[in-house]
């Protein structure tokens, strides 16, 4: 049978890595054809829109949507094969005070937690609170949420799971024309005085498809659907992608939030038929800024998180993407320790793979992100420039361009990551000898820029790669400045507003990332270090850009950033974020207040004081012994005077960092559990860390059951038994020790507080009044400290006792050996950071069962005797 010849402006030239149009079918106004792709020759169905704009004819406007679906399979259709499966948290938006957990898995999913609504200050036990719900399918999660935020790390995943989202989508729409249309729309293209509205319009209007020869084909199924926009908004038959809320203009950052709330509301939908939904990617650290900046939420969708690549995911990219024995070595080097930075890297999907492209074209890797985004640069040069040597450009000229457009694009306010061809050309001209046409076309083929719809705009291929650019051409302009800092009298106030650009406390100013990028970057030239330096007032930016750089930290700008950061937490007057800031620095750069080896524990207890004192940095704090008064807080409570000997307390919770060291060291070992926590033990994996708002090196550890904090205690005690007293372990407290050393100041006086009978500020404890989502570091509040020098003994985490809740108060020094699960019969102690102010005070206790692994309970050691027990 005779078949019409594909269209004009088809060039069949280009099958060799193009695209070529088989046999069309005509069927009214749609043609259907093969694509074939490349020498791989891949097979599409391809439907071409031939009909009206806007059409009105159901037939007519059914064969538009079509073949609009089918556009949008053929332009994502490499995610089909390339996409890794990415798991995600949805974190709480109902409540400013609640927080996910740990995200645990076995296999790879997403995950959400939905956190219920508290009535009441008495924690949860998990019961209830807290259920999951997971999906393989960001389609399943818009059936559960119709809207939502997906926030990641720089290269997370977030633009390709969208990608991903809209291919399915759109295939399925092939088989069900009621299912909804994908729109992928890239946020950073937003010009000044554009609407949400008129920025779907005008992507519509100019889709193309981009082959591998860089060849443009006009998209008709897109282009004709824009002028069904508004009625298919009206009708609720979009998913709307808005891709990179942090990708616009700084200054319309918080603007576009409200406007796509606005748009939210505004375009719902059908009141009782279907209804829009969408997904918005944004960076989760500009998030965050954005909210510390706003009244409240501006954008109250249900958030959700990527977490990182797991072990087996990254294998399976590695191996696949260099075969079996480089991957291997590739995976062999990510495992030792002067890697540890890149092992970190290697858990982002675009990091990942640029790792493997810098490996496996030179077999050396990289010390940090700096520098693999610059090999990763230097590589796709020398690819592009032996492909086609002809009218090469010299790759530093084109890295002089490209730096300095990048940075004329991060610098613009007023502007996205998107900007006009003919704004973008004024920063690009590097001499009369260089064909502008010609260095954009050898920066496109290198994957590095991109043009967008028609041409009329660019953007880096990604933003990550913008900032290395700009990353490039901000070092010059620091080489510049350390200049003048040199000059007497005004250098350096010069060089420190030059730097105020760049980096201020809690100020989104869009250089985040390429200061990071500038502090790893290949140099001899010392101006990372003196980057690094300019910021040691504000440790928190001076940490990440010390650690940026992956290799052997520098020990004298460590123990400068440290100490600048222990200042700012006893500083007056109180600013708690600036105590968060100062408290983060601390648990990147190794927080000194707490031992973590062996050797620094044996330290702290070769010669335990003896007074009982609030003076002084030492980790065990001594408690005298006495009678005391337990119970009996309110008037009518049942009390009990209970003789106790001396012990030690532990100035500060149990973090992440020390329990650490019994997860890698102790965990296995069935001689350090309970019978009953052998038997939890035994039925569980072991937990896999990750989730980054629990897992900071000096946070509290949280997500512990008893039996795993009561381990831990007897592993710590093992390996320390020949420095403690006779008949003394390292133990969990028990509910009158706890009380003791927390309201005691010597056994006459009783205290409200741990601080005194004052009413509690944000100042003294870490409680609701800081609104914040995960424990905060420990120790951020010297002014909440206790007669003995403990801290956090009010608020952060609740800490579980090792004693009978129900035996309180005449039994609370016995010491139970065991708890039951059937039982809710264990102690905590001391609130948490969501809970409200009565909380916090010296006598509230609650009660949770002992195989409970939720967010805010919990431990604390003391050094004390074994004392009288109980089976529990």
């Amino acid at each position: 049978m005779n078949q019409p010849d594909p269209p004009q402006h088809i060039d069949q030239s280009q099958q060799q890595g193009g695209i070529n149009f088989g046999a069309f079918n005509q069927i009214k106004d749609v043609h259907i054809g093969d694509a074939v792709r490349g020498d791989k020759i891949t097979i599409f169905q391809l439907i071409t829109y031939t009909g009206e704009a806007a059409p009105r004819d159901p037939a007519m406007r059914a064969a538009l949507l079509r073949a609009y679906r089918s556009e949008v399979a053929l332009r994502y259709a490499q995610w089909r094969r390339r996409y890794a499966t990415l798991p995600l948290v949805a974190l709480p938006v109902a409540t400013r005070s609640g927080a996910a957990p740990h995200y645990e898995r076995e296999e790879l999913f997403f995950s959400t937690w939905r956190q219920a609504l508290r009535t009441d200050e008495q924690p949860t036990g998990g019961e209830g609170a807290l259920r999951q719900h997971t999906f393989t399918d960001l389609r399943d999660g818009l059936a559960c949420y119709n809207h939502m935020l997906l926030l990641g790390p720089p290269g997370g995943g977030k633009t390709t799971a969208l990608w991903r989202l809209a291919l399915d989508s759109a295939e399925s729409g092939l088989e069900d024309a009621n299912a909804r249309l994908p729109v992928f729309v890239r946020l950073g293209g937003l010009q000044p005085d554009q609407s949400l509205r008129d920025l779907l319009h005008a992507d519509l209007a100019s889709a193309v498809f981009v082959d591998a020869n860089g060849l443009r084909f006009p998209l008709t199924g897109h282009r004709a659907l824009a002028g069904l926009l508004d009625e298919l908004l009206s009708e609720g038959q979009l998913i709307l992608l808005w891709d990179g809320l942090n990708e616009v203009p700084r200054s319309r950052f918080a603007s576009v939030a409200q406007e796509l709330e606005r748009f939210r509301q505004n375009h719902p939908g059908r009141i009782e038929g279907p209804r829009n939904t969408s997904v918005t990617t944004c960076r989760a650290d500009d998030h965050a800024l954005l909210l510390e900046a706003s009244d409240g939420d501006p954008y109250p969708v249900q958030r959700v998180r990527i977490e990182g690549l797991d072990g087996d995911t990254i294998q399976q990219m590695v191996v696949g993407l260099l075969g079996a024995e480089r991957g291997d070595a590739l995976l062999k080097a990510l495992t030792e320790p002067a890697h540890a930075v890149l092992a970190e890297l290697a858990r982002t999907p675009l990091l990942l793979t640029m790792l493997c492209d810098v490996y496996g074209a030179t077999s050396e890797l990289p010390r940090n992100r700096g520098q693999l985004l610059q090999r990763f640069v230097s590589h796709r040069w020398q690819w592009e420039q032996e492909r086609r040597p002809e009218g090469w450009i010299a790759a530093a000229v084109q890295e002089r361009a490209l730096a300095r457009l990048a940075y004329a694009i991060t610098e613009s306010s007023g502007r996205g990551t998107s900007v006009l061809l003919s704004w973008a050309t004024w920063y690009l001209p590097v001499g009369r000898a260089i064909d502008l046409t010609e260095l954009l076309r050898q920066a496109q083929a290198a994957d590095l820029i991109e043009l967008l719809g028609d041409g009329a705009q660019l953007r880096f291929s990604h933003q990550l790669v913008q900032e290395y650019f700009a990353a490039v051409e901000l070092r010059t302009k620091l080489q510049v400045a350390m200049r003048w800092g040199k000059l007497p009298l005004v250098g350096g106030l010069a060089q420190q507003r030059f730097l105020h650009q760049y980096a201020r406390p809690g100020v989104r100013t869009g250089w985040e990332e390429t200061l990071l990028l500038l502090a790893g970057l290949e140099d001899d030239t010392g101006v990372a270090r003196g980057l690094i330096r300019s910021f040691t007032t504000q440790p928190l930016q001076a940490a990440k850009l010390l650690m940026a750089d992956g290799g052997v930290v520098d020990a004298g700008l460590r123990d400068e950033i440290c100490s600048e950061a222990l200042q700012q937490i006893a500083a007056h007057p109180f600013d708690p974020k600036q105590r968060l800031d100062a408290g983060q620095a601390l648990g990147l750069l190794g927080d000194p207040r707490y031992p973590v080896s062996e050797q620094e524990w044996r330290t702290s207890l070769a010669a335990p004081s003896t007074t009982l004192t609030d003076q002084g940095e030492h980790y065990w704090r001594y408690v005298p012994s006495g009678t005391y008064r337990i119970g009996g807080w309110k008037e009518g409570e049942p009390a009990a005077d209970l003789t106790l000997p001396a012990f030690w307390i532990a100035r500060l919770p149990i973090t992440v960092a020390q329990f650490a060291r019994f997860v890698t060291e102790g965990y296995r070992d069935e001689s350090y559990w309970t019978t009953n926590g052998l038997y939890w033990h035994g039925e569980r994996t072991e937990r896999k860390w990750g989730n980054p708002d629990y897992s900071a090196a000096n946070q509290s550890v949280v997500i512990t059951t008893w039996y795993e904090a009561s381990a831990c205690c007897a592993w710590l005690s093992r390996q320390l038994t020949d420095l403690l007293p006779p008949d003394y372990i390292l133990r969990l407290p028990n509910d009158a020790e706890w009380e003791i050393a927390a309201a005691y100041a010597g056994s006459k006086v009783r205290r409200a507080y741990p601080w005194g009978n004052d009413a509690p500020t944000s100042e003294h404890a870490v409680y609701d009044a800081w609104q914040i989502n995960a424990p905060a570091p420990v120790g951020l509040c010297p002014a909440g400290m206790a007669a003995c020098g403990a801290l956090d003994l009010a608020g952060n985490v609740w800490e579980w006792a090792s004693s009978s809740y129900h035996a309180y108060p005449g039994g609370a020094a016995v010491l139970a050996k065991d708890f039951t699960y059937d039982d809710r019969n264990v102690s905590v102690r001391g609130g948490a950071f969501w809970s409200g102010n009565t909380s916090v005070r010296c006598g509230v206790r609650y009660r949770l069962h002992s195989y409970l692994r939720h967010y805010d309970p919990g431990f604390r050691v003391i050094l004390a005797p074994r004392a009288r027990t109980s089976d529990g």
